[in-house]
């Protein structure tokens, strides 16, 4: 691949506001940032609305084992 065919992402994008300090999963926050610089924030919507219903099915599977008899 020459440096022409290159992916990098264009020098006019800012740069991402930096996770560290906040107790954030760096491949949470690249997954969000992920989006955001591919999709825009119609993406992002679309990922949290996909988000919530799977925290939703997760919280109601971890309910159901806490009803469950050991």
């Amino acid at each position: 691949m020459s440096s022409s065919d290159s992916i990098d992402a264009p020098s006019d994008i800012p740069d991402q506001p930096e996770h560290s300090g906040t107790g954030l999963d760096p491949a949470i926050a690249e997954a969000v940032d992920g989006v955001t610089n591919r999709f825009g924030a119609e993406g992002l919507e679309q990922m949290i609305t996909y988000a919530e219903k799977s925290l939703a099915t997760a919280r109601a599977a971890l309910e159901q084992l806490a009803d469950t008899p050991d």
